[in-house]
């Protein structure tokens, strides 16, 4: 399922493509809005979560094309107008398919099309490692050993299925580097866990390989879409 979110203020837009959305397999609606200033702080919030945005694009105070260039690492958007003027500073942004109002289904469905394609395309040459710096020295350390990230104040710890290392680092900053990376998953301000040692979970902790792990309540919902829970 792909994580939604819809931006237009104008309600008789908004309610249209909300129908699209609800009624096309594969797109989960996480939220709507029709103020634009609302929803950027909302975005701002749940990077991580959002996977596709459809936005338009004159708004009062804050308008597309102004957001797509205020939010760093936004998901990919179908940018939504009346007007075919934008469509070139649309594509200098994250911008996947232009969608002209009045909006069709039919051509609701190419834009959707078109993101299943991209997402389905390959990373090029995806590292199955990385390298840790500790003490000055850089260790290679495969994704597949690594159980979760811990944040310690100013550092970061390591936990492989053999040993702990503690690097200078933060958890934003692993965050990012594994945005990418479907095997891993943060689910607590101090916790970033792979998915793969994954024993068990309920509303407020997860199991990996024996360890307990708080689950914040931020991350709860996303960690529940990610698993194929029966």
């Amino acid at each position: 399922m792909i994580n939604c979110v819809i931006v237009d203020d104008d309600p008789v837009a908004l309610n249209l493509v909300k129908h699209f959305v609800t009624n096309t397999d594969g797109l989960n609606l996480l939220q709507t809005f029709t103020d634009s200033v609302e929803a950027a702080n909302y975005i701002r919030k749940n990077l991580t979560t959002i996977e596709l945005l459809f936005l338009d694009v004159e708004m009062p105070n804050l308008t597309g094309i102004e957001m797509m260039g205020s939010i760093k690492d936004l998901p990919p958007v179908v940018l939504i107008s009346s007007k075919e003027k934008y469509a070139i500073q649309a594509f200098d942004h994250r911008v996947i398919h232009y969608l002209l109002k009045p909006l069709e289904y039919s051509k609701f469905l190419k834009a959707i099309e078109r993101v299943f394609i991209e997402r389905q395309k390959p990373e090029s040459s995806p590292l199955d490692y990385l390298f840790v710096k500790e003490n000055g020295l850089l260790t290679k350390v495969a994704y597949k050993e690594i159980l979760y990230f811990e944040a310690l104040g100013d550092y970061v710890k390591v936990h492989t299925k053999d040993k702990a290392y503690v690097v200078n680092s933060t958890m934003k900053s692993i965050e990012d580097k594994l945005r990418m990376n479907l095997q891993f998953i943060r689910v607590h301000r101090s916790y970033h866990i792979n998915l793969n040692y994954l024993q068990s979970f309920d509303s407020e902790i997860a199991i990996i390989s024996n360890k307990t792990i708080p689950i914040g309540s931020k991350y709860r919902s996303e960690l529940q879409n990610r698993l194929l829970v029966i």
